[in-house]
């Protein structure tokens, strides 16, 4: 890992740390087992630290759903709403004052990754990026197509989630959603830069019209995480010491399936 430190000057130094990720077992896909290093990726962190400035880190780690998540919720080009209007995501920079449920609030942290979908040995493709189509939900909801990574999530609501679940609203995967109209399975046909972004409380941003989830690992990330794993996935958040630094999960995360059957009952 390669850390770049920017101070409010436009001064910066640099740092390296060395970590080791360990191989693990795969299996192909006839059962036989074969002993190979874990497919791996690289990953670009901006952190705001605490005395105001900005680190700049880069990481390789494994192309797992733990570490995917945190840097595959946006394309590249996705407007988000600052204090000072529309900027695209590659040009946030942490510090930056956003528009999300909670109100105003600074970009804490910002990951990123060139990201190509896996494909297995007959070809097939095993992940997709989703395009939300404009007015997917009626006019203006979006008021543009989104383009988003199998890491993001929206909201659901629906007044009988409050009665069953104590909350109107859910986060459901966009890729749940897919319905070859209004979301749309995207293979590209190269890689596509994918972003996703904290902020101090975990809430929601609005995106062209709809409210997307911001990055939390979830609560019970720590429970499968050896120690290995659980260091270098903090290394790439530098303004966060301890798991439990991230906060609550403010929203209820779950699937379409679930939604539609409570829905439904």
């Amino acid at each position: 890992m390669t850390s770049l430190r920017h101070d409010r000057d436009g001064l910066s130094r640099a740092h390296s740390v060395s970590l080791q990720v360990p191989s693990e077992q795969e299996y192909l896909r006839n059962g036989r087992p074969r002993r190979t290093l874990s497919l791996m990726r690289k990953y670009e962190a901006a952190a705001l630290l605490s005395d105001l400035t900005i680190s700049f880190t880069s990481h390789v780690a494994p192309a797992s759903p733990l570490f995917e998540e945190a840097a595959t919720g946006f394309a590249r080009g996705t407007p988000i709403q600052t204090t000072r209007g529309p900027v695209a995501i590659e040009d946030l920079l942490p510090g930056d004052y956003i528009e999300t449920s909670n109100g105003i609030e600074p970009v804490m942290w910002i990951g990123s990754t060139s990201y190509i979908p896996d494909r297995d040995d007959d070809g097939t493709t095993l992940t997709h990026l989703t395009r939300i189509t404009a007015n997917a939900f009626g006019v203006g909801q979006p008021q543009f197509d989104i383009l988003v990574g199998p890491a993001a999530r929206m909201t659901v609501r629906h007044p009988k989630l409050k009665i069953l679940l104590g909350q109107e609203t859910v986060l459901a995967p966009v890729a749940d959603y897919v319905d070859g109209d209004r979301f749309i399975e995207i293979t590209p046909a190269g890689p596509v830069q994918l972003y996703h972004l904290m902020v101090k409380r975990h809430g929601t941003i609005r995106i062209g019209g709809l409210d997307m989830e911001t990055y939390h690992p979830g609560k019970s990330t720590g429970a499968a995480m050896g120690q290995n794993q659980r260091t270098l996935f903090l290394s790439m958040f530098p303004n966060i010491e301890a798991l439990e630094d991230f906060g609550d999960v403010t929203l209820t995360r779950t699937t379409r399936e679930v939604v539609e059957s409570l829905i439904d009952t």
